[in-house]
C-alpha cells in the first residue's frame, strides 16, 4: 500500500480510525473524512464532509485510487426497533453518493463494508452464497438488512456498468477502542462496558442472554481489510465473510465484561426488552482460502483493551 492514495470515508469511527492509522504507517497517502466526531488521530489528514451530499463526496474522492467506505449511521437495538428508518435513508445517501463520486472521479477500487444483517435467520454458520434474497432478514434487522442488500446490489451495478473495482466484506459484530458509547448509538458490548464501569445496580441485560454471536476485535478486522486491499486479484464484487470464528453467548460476554470491569453484580435478564437474532455465525472458509488464516484476539483480551481505552478517555474528559 506504500504510496497508494486511499480515502477512508468515515475515518473518525471504530474501524475507520484504526484503518487510517494503519494505512498511514504503511506509507499510504491517506485522507479521512469525518462529520460530527472530530478525529483523534492524524487530524491533518482529515476532511470534514457531509457524505449525504454529492458535492462533498466529489471533493473527498478527488485524486483517490482506493476508497474504503466505513461511514455509516448506526444505532442500538432500541432505535432499530422503534425508529428503523433512521438507519435507512442516510446510509443509502452516503453509499449512492460515494459510488457516483467514485465513478466521476475515476476511482479504481472501492471496498464496501456490508454487514451480517443481510442474511436470513439460520442456526448454523452461513456461507456467502447462502444469502437468500427471497427470505427476509431477521425482523429486528429488516430495515438495515435490506438497506445493506441494496448497497451490495448498487455496488454491483457500478462495477458491471462502469468498471469500478468493488470488493464487499460482510463482517460479524466488530468491537474495540474508539467504539460508540453514546446511549442511543452504542451496540451491546460498549453499552455493557459503560454500565459496568458506572457500577450500575441492578445490572439488567436485555433479552435472555442465550443469543450467540461472533465478536470480531477491530484490530483483527483491520488486518482483514488490509489483506483485501493488498490482493493482486481484481475487485469483482465477490463478497467475503469476516469473523473470528468463535461462538460466544451473550451471558458469557456479560460475565467477562463484569469481571474485567471489576463490578461485583449479578446480571438480571429481561426477556421483555428487544432482543437481537438468537444465533448469528458466519462461515469464513472462503476468506480463509483467499486471505489466509489469521490470528484472532481472544475475547477477554479485546475487552480489556476496550475497557482501558474507554476508562482513559473518560478520565481525560473529567479532568478537562
Amino acid at each position: 500500500m506504500k504510496g497508494r492514495r486511499v480515502l477512508v470515508a468515515g475515518a473518525a469511527g471504530l474501524a475507520g480510525s484504526a484503518l487510517l492509522d494503519r494505512l498511514y504507517g504503511l506509507g499510504a497517502e491517506v485522507r479521512g473524512t469525518f462529520h460530527e466526531r472530530a478525529p483523534a488521530l492524524l487530524p491533518e489528514h482529515h476532511l470534514r464532509a457531509d457524505l449525504t451530499r454529492l458535492d462533498d463526496c466529489l471533493v473527498a474522492t478527488a485524486r483517490m485510487q482506493d476508497v474504503v467506505i466505513c461511514a455509516a449511521q448506526t444505532f442500538g437495538a432500541q432505535i432499530m426497533r422503534d425508529e428503523p428508518t433512521r438507519l435507512v435513508l442516510p446510509n443509502l445517501q452516503i453509499h449512492s453518493n460515494l459510488f457516483e463520486a467514485c465513478r466521476i472521479n475515476g476511482v479504481e477500487r472501492v471496498l464496501v463494508i456490508s454487514s451480517s444483517t443481510v442474511y436470513q435467520e439460520a442456526f448454523r454458520p452461513l456461507r456467502e452464497d447462502e444469502l437468500d434474497l427471497n427470505r427476509q432478514p431477521f425482523a429486528l434487522y429488516q430495515g438495515v438488512g435490506w438497506m445493506k442488500r441494496y448497497v451490495e446490489e448498487l455496488a454491483r451495478f457500478y462495477h458491471d456498468r462502469y468498471g469500478v473495482g468493488v470488493a464487499i466484506v460482510r463482517p460479524s459484530n466488530i468491537y474495540g477502542p474508539r467504539d460508540k458509547f453514546e446511549d442511543d448509538r452504542s451496540h451491546v458490548l460498549p453499552a455493557l462496558i459503560k454500565r459496568a464501569l458506572a457500577r450500575e445496580t441492578p445490572f439488567v441485560v436485555w433479552g435472555n442472554g442465550a443469543a450467540v454471536r461472533d465478536f470480531l476485535f477491530v484490530d483483527d478486522f483491520v488486518d482483514d481489510l488490509l489483506a483485501v486491499l493488498s490482493l493482486e486479484r481484481p475487485f469483482r464484487c465477490d463478497p467475503l465473510n469476516l469473523a473470528s470464528g468463535s461462538e460466544l453467548a451473550i451471558r458469557e460476554a456479560v460475565r467477562t465484561i463484569l469481571d474485567v470491569c471489576r463490578h461485583d453484580a449479578t446480571p438480571q435478564y429481561d426477556p421483555t426488552k428487544p432482543d437481537a437474532i438468537p444465533y448469528r455465525m458466519l462461515d469464513t472458509t472462503k476468506a480463509d482460502a483467499i486471505l489466509g488464516r489469521r490470528d484472532r484476539t481472544p475475547f477477554r483480551a479485546g475487552i480489556e483493551q476496550t475497557v482501558r481505552w474507554y476508562r482513559d478517555r473518560t478520565e481525560v474528559h473529567r479532568a478537562a
